[in-house]
C-alpha cells in the first residue's frame, strides 16, 4: 500500500494532481510546498525529509520523474496524518476555485 492510499482525501489530491498536464503538476507542486510551509512552523516536514529521500534518482514512482514534484510529495509524506489531509483538502479546493474561473 502506498503512503497516499491511506487516507481517501489525500489519496484523490495526488491522483487528480498524477492526472494534471505538466505545467498543472507544477503548480499543484509549489501549492503543497507554500502550503505547508506555511502550517508547519517548526518545519517538522525539512526535519523528516532527509536529502536522500528528496533527491530520489531511481525514479521508481510517478512523481519522481520531477524533482519539485517528488520534493512536495516527500514534504506532504514526512507531515502529520492531519496535516496531510489538511493540505490535501486545501489543494482540491485550489483545483476547484481555478476551474470556476474558467
Amino acid at each position: 500500500m502506498r503512503w497516499y492510499d491511506i487516507e481517501p482525501d489525500v489519496f484523490m489530491a495526488v491522483s487528480m494532481i498524477e492526472c494534471a498536464n505538466t505545467d498543472a503538476q507544477i503548480e499543484y507542486a509549489e501549492y503543497i510546498i507554500s502550503a505547508i510551509k506555511e502550517k508547519d512552523k517548526e518545519l517538522n516536514y525539512i526535519k523528516n525529509s532527509t536529502m536522500n529521500n528528496i533527491s530520489n534518482k531511481k525514479f521508481q514512482r510517478w512523481y519522481d520523474k520531477n524533482e519539485l514534484l517528488s520534493t512536495a510529495f516527500e514534504y506532504l509524506k514526512c507531515t502529520s496524518k492531519d496535516l496531510q489531509k489538511e493540505i490535501s483538502l486545501s489543494v482540491l479546493a485550489y483545483k476547484n476555485s481555478k476551474e470556476a474561473l474558467v
